[in-house]
């Protein structure tokens, strides 16, 4: 089993931790603008870090065990979080937080902590990750780019379907 420096475990978990903090508190805001008030709010981001801790502690232990070197159980268990989080959103009070004004370009705010994708590239520098794997992930590290950055140059007219990697909001 390989046994990376300490401070690429400590990237890779604040990154993780970083992901989960900033969607509750983009829930949480979402939720006090729906006018839920502060109490119910901090209920839902309360829902929402115990849901994204659980996750992240049992992906944790699946992956300690190599269950995931298996072919089935990584795309299950993608897909099953994937389907728990779309179903979570309809309840009433999720979907209330969710629709209120400005969450929707709000919940870019979990990707800013992306930046812990220069871990891959560290693996790889240590040679422990191929770079066919090593540089997509790390790329992803890079800020969102906007869809009319996408456009023609000189152009100011939007493509006519965004990308579907980058930001929401024009430039």
């Amino acid at each position: 089993m390989y046994d990376p420096p300490a401070y690429l475990w400590a990237i890779t978990i604040a990154g993780v931790a970083a992901i989960a903090a900033t969607t509750c508190i983009v829930l949480y805001g979402g939720a006090e603008r729906a006018g839920l008030g502060r109490r119910r709010a901090a209920l839902l981001a309360g829902a929402a870090a115990i849901v994204l801790g659980g996750w992240l502690t049992a992906t944790a232990v699946i992956a300690g065990h190599g269950w995931y070197h298996t072919l089935p159980w990584l795309p299950v268990a993608a897909a099953g979080f994937l389907g728990t989080l779309l179903a979570l959103s309809r309840i009433p009070v999720v979907a209330r937080a969710l629709a209120a004004p400005g969450v929707a370009s709000r919940l870019e705010l979990p990707h800013t902590p992306r930046v812990a994708g220069v871990a891959f590239l560290l693996y790889m520098a240590l040679g422990h990750l191929p770079a066919l794997f090593a540089l997509p992930a790390g790329r992803a590290t890079s800020p969102p780019v906007s869809p009319r950055r996408w456009s023609r140059a000189g152009s100011r007219r939007a493509p006519a379907a965004a990308p579907s990697c980058g930001s929401t909001r024009s430039a």
